[in-house]
């Protein structure tokens, strides 16, 4: 029994003690990051070496859920302009138009159509307050 635990710690010594590799290494850039410089901060327009040019919209209108929301964005190398609205629990859209660029995010907010608010509700029985439900979602 002792010479088999002895062969088998003989064992686990000569594996644990063999070379695993290089081990985890952060990634290295196949290609100088944008703008030239060392290193790699990791900053995902520095991933493709080339600034990113796209244009995507989507649409969501649910009548029956009260929701109505979308967004379109397009960008042409280190600009990126779009629109976004959402139609608010009071019955207005809000639109937001924006740009992105090396300025900051600048948005411009504005709201269609007119707020309304639901009805206060009768008087509670119970201390005098007044039922506020709020709005239903």
């Amino acid at each position: 029994m002792i010479r088999k635990a002895l062969v088998l710690a003989t064992m686990l010594a000569g594996i644990l003690s063999e070379p695993q590799g290089p081990g985890y290494l952060p990634p290295t850039p196949s290609r100088p990051p944008i703008g030239g410089g060392g290193g790699n901060s990791g900053h995902p327009d520095e991933w493709a070496g080339d600034p990113a040019n796209y244009e995507f919209s989507y649409e969501v209108q649910d009548a029956g859920a009260g929701l109505d929301f979308g967004h379109h964005e397009s960008r042409k190398d280190n600009e990126a302009s779009g629109t976004y609205h959402v139609l608010l629990p009071d019955g207005r859209t809000q639109i937001v138009d924006y740009v992105a660029d090396g300025g900051g995010y600048r948005p411009m907010v504005r709201y269609e159509g007119t707020a309304t608010y639901p009805a206060p509700g009768p008087p509670s029985s119970g201390g005098g307050s007044t039922s506020n439900e709020g709005y239903r979602y």
